[in-house]
C-alpha cells in the first residue's frame, strides 16, 4: 500500500510538472507571437508616421521624426543666438525657429533688421518696372513690381 502510495505521488508529481511545461511552453509561444505583432504594428505605424510627416505643417501637434533634418529642408544654419533665455536659429532659406532654452517651447526674440524671410530667385525689368521675384522656405512664390521710376518720368 505505501509503495502505490509512493507511485501515485510520483505519477502526480510527472504530471504536474508536465503540465507546467506546457503552459509555460504555451505562454512562450503566446509571447513570441505578441512581439512579432507588436514589431509588424510599429513597422506599419512606421509607414503611416512617414506619410502623415508629409501631410505635416511645423506645429508641436505634428512632430514625426523625417529623414531630412531641418538644417538640410532649409539650407543649412546661418545665425544661431540666444537672447533672454530665446534660442533663435535663422536657417539660410529664411525660415526663423524660435524655442525656449528650458522647456523647448515657442517664444518670441529679436532678429536682424536685414533679415529676408524667402530667397530672392530672379530680378528683371519689364515695362519700366523692377520686378522680383522670390520662393519661400515652403516653396510659395512670391513677386513684388516697382514702377515707382516709370512713375516719376511721366
Amino acid at each position: 500500500m505505501n509503495l502505490i502510495n509512493k507511485h501515485s505521488k510520483l505519477a502526480l508529481a510527472l504530471l504536474l510538472m508536465m503540465s507546467i511545461s506546457n503552459t509555460y511552453a504555451k505562454k512562450q509561444s503566446v509571447d513570441a507571437q505578441v512581439q512579432e505583432a507588436a514589431a509588424e504594428a510599429i513597422e506599419a505605424a512606421g509607414a503611416e508616421v512617414a506619410g502623415a510627416g508629409a501631410l505635416c505643417s511645423a506645429d508641436e501637434a505634428c512632430d514625426v521624426a523625417s529623414a531630412a533634418s531641418e538644417d538640410e529642408m532649409y539650407g543649412g544654419i546661418k545665425q544661431e543666438y540666444v537672447v533672454k533665455g530665446c534660442k533663435v536659429t535663422i536657417y539660410n532659406d529664411g525660415p526663423v525657429k524660435m524655442v525656449n532654452v528650458k522647456t523647448d517651447k515657442p517664444c518670441n526674440a529679436p532678429i536682424p533688421k536685414d533679415h529676408k524671410f524667402s530667397k530672392e530667385t530672379r530680378t528683371y525689368q519689364e515695362n519700366g518696372c523692377t520686378i522680383t521675384e522670390s520662393k519661400a522656405a515652403d516653396g510659395i512664390s512670391d513677386a513684388v513690381m516697382d514702377c515707382s521710376k516709370r512713375d516719376k518720368t511721366k
